[in-house]
């Protein structure tokens, strides 16, 4: 399903070949993120994912690099996260190999003026102004915070005001030649292309940047008795509450045990928090869970939005409801989360940008590809005495964190929960 090449100094090349499409994603991800930073350098991997759209050596202008995908009717992006940060674009399969050109030298040769990073660094900070009009964001970020204090990977991607504001040029140059480096690269293709085409074009646009060693990233750091309760006082018309519990590594073998314990305890409208929060109890709008998975950690994640007034009550519904859950779990419940799971990968794998991030995020987090039908082998494989065993492990009241965006002035309705 997939070819891979690797060039001598280090880049990674990997297809996925889908004749059947018209489109193609190109995408280059790279090992950069929250947990490559320093304090000091909070929000830098987020802050160069900015600068890169500012204009490269072969196209010296945001303008031009927008209208090189745009005017095929091709569309382009990036995100950064804790531990990658991607850029993509997806356009017709004719315009493929030109956007590798394009991606190619956005991280590989940017222009990096001074003018436009100052300018930049007010877009930043709007940006991270529009998380505070955004309570469940504020909401994700302040649980993480909580789970993993004083660390990057408890810290918000985007860093602080405080951060952005100091970041100089230097620094962003610096963390450039550090990390985009060619064995912390991956170049991926997905769609209507042909593997041999796409090495050939990366090879000629790549191959001849320099092996580097990238720099480390920040292992998790143990919580060391810090506060398991945050709140952050905010006038809203609902209350954002997420409790978290230490998770699972990408690497761990029942990694797939706790993503089926979350398809059934809270994704989806079948799920049992929104079965009984919502339709039995009339509590919330919108409550979910989440598992997220690290290189060397993970964590398990309930949100739920409700009025504050009933956000005590909330919260010992959910603590409930997955202690029953993990009292016994009937047979049918279990086999609909397996087909829910399985249905769910095979239903990503029809659009191109999501065969690519698939590829591209396993090549570079984990060395390996698995395929769906090995992702699928390995769910069929977890049994029900799997999901109760790690269920029970995990999701223990003295694990858990708890944090609050909403009308309150300290922790106190939330007092004794966890």
């Amino acid at each position: 399903m997939y070819k891979r090449t690797t060039l001598p100094n280090g880049l990674r090349i990997v297809t996925a070949e889908l004749p059947h499409t018209r489109s193609a994603t190109v995408s280059i991800y790279v090992g950069a993120g929250s947990r490559y930073e320093r304090d000091e350098e909070a929000g830098l991997s987020h802050f160069l994912e900015h600068m890169l759209f500012k204009g490269a050596s072969r196209r010296p202008t945001a303008k031009e690099i927008s209208e090189a995908i745009e005017s095929v009717g091709g569309m382009h992006n990036a995100a950064t996260d804790r531990e990658v940060t991607v850029y993509y674009a997806k356009v017709p399969d004719t315009a493929a190999l030109e956007t590798i050109d394009i991606l190619a030298d956005m991280v590989r040769d940017p222009v990096m003026d001074a003018a436009e990073l100052e300018k930049e660094r007010h877009v930043i900070l709007e940006e991270l102004a529009s998380i505070e009009d955004s309570p469940p964001e504020m909401a994700g970020i302040l649980i993480d915070e909580t789970l993993w204090p004083h660390q990057p990977l408890g810290r918000n991607v985007g860093g602080t005001p405080e951060s952005v504001r100091t970041l100089p040029l230097a620094a962003v140059n610096r963390y450039l030649k550090a990390q985009y480096v060619p064995s912390n690269l991956v170049l991926v293709a997905a769609g209507n292309v042909h593997h041999n085409e796409v090495a050939e074009a990366a090879a000629h646009w790549m191959g001849d940047m320099p092996a580097v060693v990238p720099g480390p990233w920040f292992p998790v750091q143990p919580r060391n008795g810090s506060a398991r309760v945050a709140v952050r006082s905010k006038d809203t018309e609902q209350a954002h509450v997420c409790i978290a519990y230490p998770g699972l590594s990408l690497h761990h073998p029942d990694r797939y045990a706790v993503d089926l314990l979350s398809t059934v305890l809270g994704e989806g409208m079948s799920s049992r928090l929104f079965l009984e929060l919502r339709e039995e109890r009339a509590l919330v709008y919108d409550v979910h869970s989440y598992p997220s998975e690290y290189r060397d950690t993970g964590s398990f994640t309930v949100y739920a939005g409700c009025d504050p007034e009933k956000a005590r009550v909330t919260v010992e519904v959910a603590l409930a409801e997955t202690a029953r859950l993990l009292e016994a779990l009937p047979d049918k419940e279990f086999a609909k989360g397996k087909q829910m799971a399985r249905g769910r990968i095979r239903l990503r794998m029809e659009d191109t940008r999501s065969v690519a991030g698939w590829v591209g995020s396993q090549e570079l987090l984990t060395d390996e590809i698995l395929t769906v039908d090995e992702v699928v082998a390995r769910i069929d494989a977890v049994t029900l005495d799997d999901v109760l065993r790690v269920g029970r492990e995990l999701l223990q009241p003295s694990l858990a964190t708890l944090a609050a965006v909403g009308p309150f002035d300290d922790g106190h309705p939330f007092e004794g929960l966890i």
